[in-house]
């Protein structure tokens, strides 16, 4: 077959294809197709198509095309201009193919709905693409912040790491907030520190003597008081208190006499008086010779209790001591104290002990309860002559009351402490005294964002210092921090029993007068 024939095959094919779509004529030798078949079959017989007029496929096309265009613009019905130029009348639409109008419309709808899938498959890959590169960036922009976070020396960094490590590691229950994210290397790294700390303070004992501030073992009532005040109270700054005084000197004074100032209650109205360092001063006990003031850094709120008498102060252990500890409330009231604050470490495990067993010394009113437990921890007590001892614990030292905890916070009149020194921040408490005896007991409050956080141990020693200590020590804190005065706790107790705090083994108590 030459060339010249193939093509004048393919053109006959073309054309058979046309007539058959356009105008329902079958070719020829075909059969009449079935009803469900959407090429060939028209209705009726159908006239030959004239040969001679469409023997050159581009003349066919171009007139095909132009009676459709015809046709399409003018509507249905007759159209005389086929005949004319020699063409058959166009099938009307109703009869033309052979073609179910419900399929012709189930496959226009599968067309679009194949474009829209497409275009959506398009669209669908750079959208997964971006989210999948989003999702990458993330994870390794979070990968990176936590290498920061743990292993960079960066000072800042550093500083805050190491305070969450060890305020964490610090506590019975929360342990898992640093094991759980941070290696245990780090962590190692982290708590020698304070290992450091307490072997530098092994063997450090307190060796000294007070020079009693005079007449503070007295009740002196106001009358014969007012003008030695200032002798007795030498933290209380003058101008504060004498313009307070001017409009409030009728109710400060009791009907006994003395001169009594209690604003200590959360919620209570600023007296305006201020200690001679700058602190708000809450209450002022001459009869029992007390002044409270509170205490505040950047982070943390506290409560720092001045005892004129050391003879005063003393360790009370709870009534139910070996079964159950006491609220700070009812260990302060059986021993009949005016003020208390938490003292002892205890059996605590997994944070929910109920204070009935008391660790390490305990000495109340010279009878031992329990006790040393030859750790690291220090002796912390007063001697027959009412004298701070802090230090390893030893039988000729004749203590008369005591308890034991660490770390130490200032030995004679120096900082024993820098920083967190490996404790972290925390409620905190500790105990102290002057060179003159007189009996310094604070506690911060902690764990309360907005409010208070807690403090480090070089918060704690800095407190004391301000306020002259010239041994200090700390006490057992966190959620057993509390302080108890005339009546009613005054700080705010992280414990779960915000009303009442933890039970507690004994207390430092300060006897009423």
């Amino acid at each position: 077959m030459d060339g010249r024939r193939g093509h004048d095959d393919t053109d006959e094919i073309v054309k058979d294809i046309y007539m058959s779509a356009v105008y329902g004529i079958k070719p020829e030798g075909e059969e009449e197709a079935s009803d469900d078949t959407m090429i060939w079959g028209g209705i009726g017989e159908s006239p030959s198509l004239p040969k001679d007029d469409f023997s050159d496929l581009s003349v066919f096309a171009e007139k095909a095309f132009a009676k459709d265009a015809e046709m399409q613009s003018a509507g249905s019905g007759h159209d005389m201009s086929r005949e004319k130029d020699g063409l058959p009348e166009a099938a009307p639409q109703e009869s033309g193919r052979n073609i179910r109008p419900e399929a012709r419309e189930k496959s226009t709808r599968g067309r679009r709905e194949l474009i829209k899938k497409g275009r959506e498959k398009k669209k669908g890959k750079p959208q997964r693409r971006a989210k999948l590169i989003r999702l990458l960036s993330a994870l390794l922009a979070i990968a990176g912040l936590y290498c920061i976070a743990v292993f960079s020396d960066i000072p800042f960094i550093k500083k805050w790491r190491d305070i969450y490590i060890e305020t964490a590691m610090g506590t019975m229950t929360h342990q898992w907030l640093a094991t759980a994210f941070i290696p245990d290397f780090v962590i190692e790294e982290v708590m020698t520190v304070r290992e450091d700390y307490e072997e530098f303070q092994q063997g450090i004992d307190t060796n000294w003597s007070i020079d009693e501030l005079k007449n503070a073992g007295k009740k002196i009532k106001w009358k014969d008081l007012e003008k030695s005040f200032f002798k007795l109270y030498p933290e209380i700054d003058k101008d504060s208190f004498e313009s307070y005084m001017e409009g409030h000197e009728d109710e400060s004074i009791t009907e006994s006499g003395y001169l009594v100032i209690d604003k200590a209650s959360r919620g209570d109205e600023d007296t305006g008086i201020r200690t001679a360092s700058g602190d708000r001063v809450l209450a002022i006990d001459t009869l029992n010779g007390i002044t409270i003031a509170m205490v505040e850094g950047s982070d943390y709120a506290g409560y720092l209790a001045i005892i004129k008498d050391p003879s005063q102060v003393g360790v009370s252990p709870a009534s139910t001591l070996g079964t159950q500890g006491q609220h700070i409330a009812g260990i302060a009231e059986e021993s009949n104290a005016v003020l208390a604050v938490n003292a002892s470490g205890f059996y605590d495990p997994g944070g929910h002990g109920n204070g009935g067993t008391v660790h390490g010394l305990l000495i109340s009113d010279g009878e031992k309860l329990s006790d040393w437990s030859w750790g690291t921890n220090k002796v912390i007590g007063f001697d027959e002559d009412d004298t701070l001892y802090v230090g390893t614990y030893k039988e000729e030292n004749d203590l008369r009351d005591a308890v034991e905890f660490k770390p130490m916070l200032v030995y004679d009149g120096i900082k024993a402490v820098e920083g967190s020194a490996g404790w972290g921040i925390s409620p905190r408490s500790a105990i102290g005294q002057t060179k003159d005896g007189q009996v310094l007991l604070l506690v911060v409050d902690g764990r309360q964002p907005g409010y208070s956080i807690g403090c480090t141990m070089g918060d704690l020693a800095d407190i004391m210092l301000r306020y002259d200590a010239y041994q200090a020590c700390n006490l057992d804190g966190g959620s057993s921090s509390i302080m108890y005065y005339n009546g009613r706790k005054i700080t705010k107790p992280s414990s779960g029993d915000k009303t009442n705090g933890r039970y507690l083994p004994d207390a430092f108590t300060v006897a009423a007068r």
